[in-house]
């Protein structure tokens, strides 16, 4: 631990410290210049001041130059507690700001660059929301404790080097209080961190049932069912871990709290006090003047050791967190988005998987997939080895559009995600025009494909802007959203709204802001692949909230835009086969494999799976007719 801190503590904090120069180099100098005048004003005082007043008259002084010395020390106190009181009052919160956007920003960026497996690793995810939430609160206490522990050391410096000059021990005595405070504030903060650390996920649990219950997507669910007793007893139980976490270490922490309170204050002082008298009344080794200034930098001494002290514990503190955005931010994605690879072709003619398979990163991350691919307990697929795929072989074409059915679980999701490029493929090859698409140009390979996700989320933004998914800057941006909004069936309702296109979506910042229906969302949604006009079209269950006519319409619109474009791949995930079958092209997966493939027809004809999932369906809208 003690080659911890003398190394990889400071090594760490240095790194914090980088980041913060380069936010704002002058943030940084004014916090160790604002520290240093502290310390100063404190070490001269106590020491320099006082030794100068009492020993006026035994050194022949005038009271001219006695007055003289307090009034400039009087104005140098003025200017620098001037600068102190700017600094706190004016400089620091106009500043603060600055820091907070930048690092999160910092934070945001790089989160948005990790591999978004990353997002379903739960050791990543507490790494990133550690980072996340101490970011800007550790920014200024790297920068108060740092600059106070170097301006304290040297303020110390200077008082105990007077101390030895009056009396040797007066000079060990000040030290008493830092060893102590030391040793005992490194223990403290260690279990203090511990104590931290495993209460991370019990509090992480808490802010989960907070967000879920004040956020109104969630509201409809906990109103009709009883998930708030689950919630419940997840809040209770993480609270209860905590309390659990609490009386684990509180025993600890009060002795040692108390030992260290006991030990580096009032029995030093009490012993300080007590021997400076003993010279100056019983030996007469010291002047009356020295027996002030030792009982008073004595209590000075032993405060600016102690600030030392706990800064040094501090910035160990400060350098364990930085250890941990320091490696959050050195994380080297395996698909980093800034991959500058060959450029794309102009013309996307063939998008094929040249016998794929894939297997999540780990056990824990296979049963984190999306909905779509968690299948019940009597669906789920005994996958050769826990591979989502196996050797998948399919090429999708231009002006043809395909169909992708299946099962829960047999593997749809994963292969969209593959072509996307969220990840890729344990084994085999995925070409676009015949070239690997690893590459390529990561930002410009997924500029080619324009999704609709089946987990979509709408932002606090205008209906325009959640198509379009940018800024709107151009009346070109806006007749494009526009035109989107009428090819997935949402203009006309989108025009009913009290601004029309330009209405907020959703009520978190805007109390007029519209709240969609499922189905008018998911056209939204919808809308944005429309809006993208790329060449390769990717729908994970664009239909699953509407009614049966506007999937007929939707479906139809796609079939047609993607006839009369050409040059377009469409790829569908669709569980309703009534709409599936009016793709070019259906690909059943099965346990990860493509099983069958051909037309609605050639499958129908087959007689195998498709055929009669397809029956199975069609008997059921009959029974309910």
């Amino acid at each position: 631990m003690k080659d911890r801190f003398n190394i990889h503590t400071v090594s760490d904090t240095l790194y914090f410290l980088k980041i913060l120069w380069k936010i704002n180099p002058r943030r940084v100098i004014f916090s160790f210049v604002a520290q240093i005048f502290s310390y100063a004003e404190w070490a001269f005082f106590s020491v320099f001041f006082m030794k100068y007043l009492f020993g006026a008259a035994e050194f022949g002084r005038s009271f001219a130059e006695t007055a003289w010395f307090i009034a400039i020390s009087m104005a140098v106190l003025f200017l620098t507690t001037g600068f102190q009181i700017w600094m706190k009052e004016r400089y620091e919160p106009y500043t603060d700001p600055e820091l907070y956007e930048k690092l999160n920003g910092m934070l945001f960026d790089k989160a948005a660059n990790v591999d978004i497996a990353c997002y379903e690793n739960v050791e990543f995810y507490d790494t990133y929301t550690k980072a996340a939430s101490q970011a800007y609160e550790r920014a200024r206490s790297v920068l108060t404790d740092t600059a106070g522990m170097i301006a304290a050391f040297f303020a110390s410096a200077y008082v105990v080097v007077t101390l030895f000059t009056i009396h040797w021990i007066a000079g060990l005595f000040s030290f008493l209080p830092m060893i102590g405070n030391f040793l005992f504030s490194k223990v403290i903060n260690r279990i203090e961190y511990e104590k931290k650390l495993e209460g991370t996920p019990y509090v992480r649990r808490q802010d989960y049932v907070n967000r879920v219950l004040y956020l109104s997507k969630y509201a409809k669910e906990i109103r009709m069912t009883k998930i708030k007793n689950v919630l419940d007893d997840t809040y209770e139980e993480a609270y209860g871990n905590l309390l659990a976490i609490t009386a684990k270490y509180w025993k600890r922490l009060c002795a040692l709290g108390l030992m260290r309170g006991v030990l580096c204050f009032p029995l030093v002082f009490e012993g300080m006090w007590l021997f400076a008298a003993y010279c100056a009344m019983v030996t007469k080794s010291i002047l009356i003047g020295d027996f002030v200034v030792l009982a008073n930098a004595i209590v000075s001494t032993t405060w600016m050791l102690t600030d030392l002290a706990g800064s040094i514990a501090a910035t160990y503190q400060n350098g364990l967190y930085a250890k941990t955005l320091k490696e959050f931010m050195s994380y080297e994605a395996k698909i980093p988005e800034d991959w500058d690879g060959i450029p794309v072709p102009e013309r996307v003619e063939t998008l094929e998987l040249r016998d794929v398979s894939f297997r999540y990163p780990s056990r824990e991350m296979e049963q984190r997939l999306s909905m779509e691919e968690r299948p019940s307990m009597e669906e789920r697929p005994s996958t050769e080895g826990n591979y989502a795929l196996r050797h998948v072989n399919y090429t999708f074409t231009a002006g043809k559009n395909t169909a992708l059915v299946g099962y829960n679980g047999s593997g749809k999701s994963t292969m969209v995600k593959l072509l996307m490029r969220l990840y890729d493929p344990t084994e085999g090859t995925i070409l676009l025009n015949g070239v690997d698409i690893r590459r390529f140009n990561l930002q410009a390979y997924r500029r080619l494909i324009g999704t609709t996700f089946q987990d979509f989320e709408l932002f606090s933004m205008s209906v325009l802007e959640n198509v379009i998914m940018e800024k709107l800057e151009t009346e070109a941006q806006r007749q494009t959203a526009l035109e989107a909004l009428q090819k997935s069936g949402a203009q006309e309702q989108v025009m009913q709204l009290e601004k029309g296109a330009d209405t907020i979506l959703t009520r978190e910042f805007d109390d007029r802001g519209a709240v969609l229906s499922g189905g008018q969302a998911q056209k939204i949604a919808v809308a944005r692949t429309f809006a993208k006009k790329a060449p390769i079209v990717i729908l994970d269950e664009p239909s699953s909230a509407l009614d049966p006519v506007a999937e007929y319409q939707m479906y139809e619109t796609i079939m047609e835009l993607c006839n009369r474009e050409t040059d377009k791949i469409s790829i569908i995930i669709s569980h309703r086969l009534s709409s599936a079958a009016m793709a070019d092209a259906i690909c059943l997966l099965q346990e990860g494999r493509l099983k069958e493939q051909g037309t609605h027809l050639e499958l129908m004809e087959q007689g195998g799976v498709y055929a009669d999932m397809f029956r199975k369906q069609a008997e059921s809208y009959l029974q309910e007719v």
